[in-house]
């Protein structure tokens, strides 16, 4: 999702699964079985809330196939930026990823994401580019506005044509929705939910239902995080799974879940994104501080 995490999961989600849906016959998918959260009264950006500009590299590989996927390998890595500029968080997130399917055929995605979020919460530019063996499959650029916070907006796109529609009162934007998260796990609540808009699709907001849990237990024999891995030190962390439903759809199986072993200052120490009928691990391996700025 754009932690920036969310968004640049929901990105990769959505290129995931229409590359794999391009590729076989779709399954049926098998969601964690979670409690529907709770709307939230929806409000601006936590100001308690202190994200950590920083670039952090995952390498990613395939965690589970399940019978029927065509899928028997994954590998690649993602590059996830984020970085404060005063007045807005600037995210930048570049996968590239290579599949094999069970009847030998290879193919390669490579994803570009960008966004500008103001930290007010209210109004948000961005850019997608995804491409499959070299050649470019679909690219998204727009901007999106709220008239306040709670209240509603609208979304207009300028590629892949022009086209605008309204957001629901009560959207978010992803960097907002995931410190908004945090300010939840914070004061222990167990699940939120939330509509979110990152611009990564043509037909509006997700709704977002997450569970909070304790932080998942690190594998022995994990290698370690290599870079500034100060920034995690005696920082909280929790488990967030995370279940994205198209808008409108009230049925009970997400398009896809995300599940987020979550720091207190926005850094994903891991990411698992499940498709269903197959899911990805994602596991940091170097972490960069970016400087704050002097606003």
């Amino acid at each position: 999702m754009p932690l920036a995490a969310v968004a640049a999961a929901v990105l990769l989600g959505l290129w995931i699964s229409g590359v794999a849906d391009a590729q076989q016959q779709p399954v049926q998918k098998q969601p964690l079985q979670q409690p529907p959260p709770q709307a939230q009264p929806v409000e601006g950006p936590p100001q308690d809330v202190i994200l950590a500009p920083h670039r952090a590299t995952y390498e990613m590989k395939l965690a589970l196939a399940r019978p029927n996927s065509g899928i028997v390998e994954v590998n690649g890595n993602m590059v996830l930026e984020t970085a404060d500029s005063c007045d807005a968080w600037n995210v930048k997130q570049r996968i590239k990823l290579t599949f094999l399917r069970n009847d030998g055929e290879e193919f390669e995605t490579d994803s570009n994401f960008t966004s500008y979020e103001s930290k007010d919460g209210l109004e948000l530019r961005f850019s997608v580019r995804n491409a499959q063996n070299d050649e470019v499959e679909e690219e998204l650029r727009g901007q999106a506005d709220l008239d306040g916070i709670g209240g509603k907006g609208r979304a207009s796109f300028t590629l892949p044509e022009a086209r605008s529609f309204d957001l629901p009162a009560g959207t978010l934007f992803p960097t907002t929705h995931l410190a908004r998260v945090i300010k939840h796990a914070r004061e222990g609540d167990k699940s939120v939910s939330y509509k979110v808009f990152d611009g990564a699709r043509l037909d509006g907001a997700f709704q977002v239902n997450a569970v909070i849990g304790k932080p998942p237990r690190i594998p022995p024999g994990t290698p370690p995080t290599r870079g500034d891995v100060a920034l995690m030190r005696g920082q909280p962390a929790w488990s967030v799974r995370f279940a994205f439903f198209a808008a409108g759809d009230q049925g009970a199986q997400p398009e896809y879940e995300l599940a987020l072993d979550l720091l207190g200052n926005g850094i994903a120490r891991s990411m698992l994104l499940d498709y269903g009928d197959f899911a990805v691990d994602a596991r940091l391996i170097q972490l960069q501080a970016l400087p704050r700025p002097k606003c």
